[in-house]
C-alpha cells in the first residue's frame, strides 16, 4: 500500500493473529510501480494479497481507477508469483465489481486454477451490511 498508515493497521492485525514474526514483506509503494520494478528484478513471491482502492492518486499525480487498472495488476502479480502460488487474494469494496466479476478477471490471469468467490458481509443486528466482493485463488 502507498499508505503508510494502511501498513501499520495491517502490522497490527497480524500481531493480533500472531503473525508478528511470519516472513510478511510489508511495502509502502506505488503497486504497479513496485510490481514493474520486482518484474525487472526477477523477484518472485509465494502468494499475493490485493485489496486495491477503488480511486486514488499518486505522488506525481498518477489516476488509480479500479475499472481500468485492475487487470494490470493482476498481470504484473501473475508475472511475480511463483508457477504454484499459495495463494492469491483480491478484495473488492467498489460497488458494481461483483464476485463473478473478480472470479473472472483472476480466471483470465490464472487459467485452470480454481477461484473462489464471495460477498464481505458485516454482521448486524438488524440487517447485514454487504461491505464488498473477494476472489482467491
Amino acid at each position: 500500500d502507498a499508505s503508510k498508515g494502511m501498513i501499520d493497521w495491517a502490522r497490527e492485525n497480524a500481531a493480533l493473529n500472531q503473525l508478528e514474526k511470519a516472513p510478511i514483506r510489508w511495502i509502502v509503494d506505488d503497486a504497479i510501480k513496485f510490481l514493474r520494478r520486482e518484474v525487472k528484478r526477477k523477484k518472485t513471491y509465494d502468494a499475493v494479497l490485493l485489496d486495491p482502492p477503488s480511486f486514488g492518486r499518486g505522488a506525481q499525480g498518477q489516476v488509480f481507477k479500479i475499472e481500468r487498472n485492475l487487470p494490470l495488476l493482476l498481470a504484473l502479480c501473475k508475472e511475480v508469483l511463483k508457477p504454484n502460488p499459495a495463494f492469491v487474494l483480491l478484495t473488492c469494496h467498489t460497488p458494481g465489481l461483483t464476485p463473478h466479476i473478480l472470479a473472472a478477471l483472476l480466471r483470465e490471469q490464472f487459467p485452470g486454477r480454481e477461484v473462489e468467490l464471495g460477498e464481505m458481509i458485516i454482521p448486524s443486528a438488524a440487517t447485514p451490511l454487504p461491505s464488498g466482493s473477494y476472489g482467491r485463488l
